[in-house]
């Protein structure tokens, strides 16, 4: 074994800290892999070691690390069939208040609420109870099946914060913050998926309820009446649409109809293949940073013309992926090990739920 420093701070290398860490993974590696390198960078400790044929040798030596008190970022090494470990102080989760949670979450209730009151013919009040209701299902599922997820992975993960908005719709949706890195690939697929999953399967059954207990009229009806027309219509809508309405009728959405709405247009926005967004995670599971950033961007740019040409909503939602895909994504701890055969075809769910609810 050759060992190198990378720095020439002679203090860093004196560092009783930095010691231990050698001393410390020298051992956790050395009982696995054959170390090639080992040194100093900028106060981090940094192996270089030969690149094992069974993935499961690293998340075991992950494990021993976050034991013994740190953590490991994994990555190509600069030779071939080599990894480096850089090698981090244990991280610890951000704390997060929960006040701001729950002030989020009746904010956003209530604008849904009102949306709901407003935006409807007959009863008010059952309207908007209808329209919240179903709408929270969605995105309460969503949520829910990230933070589940999460903890099933042991991930530290916020409760979700709801983002009010004006009506017609009432809300942007709702965010979860991992409150520390992923540590593997099948983590990142694990709960990018599950949040756009989870809601899509609620949104199929308020679309199918929704659907079939929309009134139904003719378009001169429509016309002389100033019902106004969606921009855009969700793929799995409008085949249960096409199944149940008589042609030559407008479907006239009720609150439920609407509710699955915008519940299939947030699961398309956000299992899109971009930035740090759901589906972003999914892709960065399975790609590389550059590849990731590259196709992000793609999207984005697609976004922001669909806006140009199709629909101005669409380009506020693209300015903002723009904005997150020249940030990148940082990916797992351990970015060698890949996702299993299992998640590789789960990849084909990720597909149909995109195409699902694709507006069109």
């Amino acid at each position: 074994m050759r060992r190198f420093l990378l720095s020439e701070d002679q203090t860093t290398q004196q560092d009783a800290k930095v010691q231990k860490a050698v001393r410390t993974i020298s051992q956790i590696l050395s009982a696995k892999l054959t170390i090639m390198r080992e040194g100093v960078v900028k106060g981090s400790v940094v192996f270089e070691t030969e690149r094992p044929a069974d993935s499961g040798i690293i998340e075991s030596i992950q494990s021993e690390a976050s034991d013994a008190g740190y953590t490991l970022l994994i990555r190509d090494g600069p030779s071939p069939n080599t990894l480096s470990f850089v090698v981090l102080d244990k991280l610890v989760p951000v704390a997060t208040d929960i006040r701001w949670n729950i002030g989020l979450f009746a904010a956003t209730a209530a604008t849904i609420f009102v949306a709901g009151f407003f935006s409807y013919s007959g009863n008010p009040f059952v309207n908007a109870f209808e329209y919240l209701a179903t709408l929270l299902a969605i995105l309460v599922t969503h949520e829910a099946s990230h933070y589940m997820l999460s903890k099933r992975h042991r991930i530290a993960a916020s409760l979700p914060y709801f983002i009010p908005s004006v009506p017609p719709i009432g809300t942007f949706g709702a965010v979860i913050r991992a409150r520390e890195p992923f540590r593997t690939r099948n983590q990142l697929f694990d709960i990018g998926l599950s949040g756009p999953l989870g809601g899509f399967l609620v949104a199929i059954v308020a679309t199918i309820v929704g659907v079939l207990t929309s009134p139904a009229i003719t378009p001169q009806v429509a016309a002389s009446s100033g019902t106004q027309s969606l921009p855009f219509t969700p793929l799995f809508m409008y085949l249960v649409s096409y199944l149940v309405v008589p042609a030559n009728m407008v479907l006239v959405l009720n609150p439920v109809a609407f509710a699955a709405w915008v519940g299939l247009l947030v699961t398309f926005l956000n299992a899109l293949p971009t930035s740090q967004l759901d589906g972003g995670h999914v892709l960065r599971a399975f790609t590389s940073s550059s590849v990731h950033r590259n196709v992000s961007l793609g999207v984005a740019l697609t976004m922001i013309l669909a806006g140009v040409l199709i629909e101005p909503a669409f380009l506020l939602m693209g300015f903002l992926m723009l904005f997150l895909s020249i940030a990148g994504h940082p990916g797992a701890l351990n970015d060698y090990s890949r996702p299993t055969r299992s998640r590789k075809l789960m990849l084909l769910v990720w597909v149909a739920l995109l195409v699902l609810s694709a507006p069109l």
